[in-house]
């Protein structure tokens, strides 16, 4: 449980330092020196633990699969923070619980009781509640919340990685199994950087923004070190499910700090989606 809730400190900062930096600089530039400083802090790790690197090459399909979801997790994740607001955003992000624990179901065999059933059936409620602004439904004014759509594809893919994530630390041990995943995905990183080199050109980095997207890798590599760690040591399910209430970090720091204003049914969307998920683990 403590690992897991390390974990939601770090992407709870690391989610609203996000959202800070790309507004200054893009979501592009956040994710590539936010994910290249965490790719250099691992490597140093591995300098460092002198862990032995040979059993990683049997995992080299899993490792792309991961490199895969996660860069994609992360780069629309980004997105999703740079366009919308943190208290939508978080939140649903914050559903890659639901996503892992539904992939354990089907490729793991693992069976559900009907607490965790309920959970997952309240989690969806409180999505739906997050992302809904009831006074302006019923006004016919309301649309999707900027970003919306980037977080859906963003929580899929981190329940995807975060999935495989935790088998290539069963697998290889929490320091190969994060350094494989975290060089795959610069890797992937540098080839959206290419394709996206138009984007990165609008926005020039600047040292306010610069550090702000360092300091949002340290605290997404506190989260994903607790996490590679905790599901190391086996508890995967209470890991996985403990992380997911960094929204009430992110949603607190961005309405005292980004004047964001959620109406009353978003608060109890995020409480709900909480509360579905602790439920979800504890089934």
């Amino acid at each position: 449980m403590i690992y897991g809730l390390v974990a939601a400190l770090g992407w709870g900062l690391a989610d609203f330092g996000g959202a800070v930096a790309g507004r200054k600089l893009g979501s592009l530039w956040v994710v590539l020196v936010a994910q290249t400083f965490t790719a250099l802090a691992m490597s140093a790790v591995i300098i460092v633990a002198r862990s032995p690197l040979d059993p990683m090459w049997g995992a080299i399909p899993l490792l792309l699969l991961n490199g895969a979801f996660s860069a994609t997790a992360y780069v629309t994740h980004y997105r999703a923070l740079e366009l919308g607001p943190v208290a939508v955003v978080s939140p649903v992000g914050a559903t890659y619980a639901l996503v892992g624990s539904i992939l354990a179901i089907v490729l793991l065999g693992e069976r559900p009781g009907a607490v965790a059933i309920a959970g997952g059936l309240v989690t969806v409620f409180g999505v739906m509640l997050t992302s809904t602004d009831l006074p302006r439904l019923r006004a016919g004014t309301h649309g999707i919340p900027p970003g919306l759509p980037w977080a859906i594809v963003s929580a899929i893919c981190f329940g995807a990685g975060g999935f495989t994530l935790a088998r290539l630390s069963r697998d290889l041990g929490w320091e190969v199994g994060l350094w494989g995943s975290r060089i795959v995905q610069l890797v992937a990183f540098l080839v959206v950087a290419a394709i996206g080199r138009r984007e990165l050109a609008r926005h020039r980095p600047h040292a306010a923004g610069t550090w702000v997207a360092i300091a949002t890798g340290a605290a997404d590599l506190l989260g994903v070190l607790a996490f590679a760690i905790g599901v190391n040591k086996g508890f995967v399910t209470i890991v996985l499910v403990a992380s997911a209430v960094f929204p009430l970090i992110a949603v607190g720091l961005s309405i005292a700090f980004l004047d964001e204003r959620p109406v009353l049914n978003q608060y109890a969307g995020v409480v709900l989606t909480i509360a579905g998920l602790v439920a979800l683990g504890l089934g």
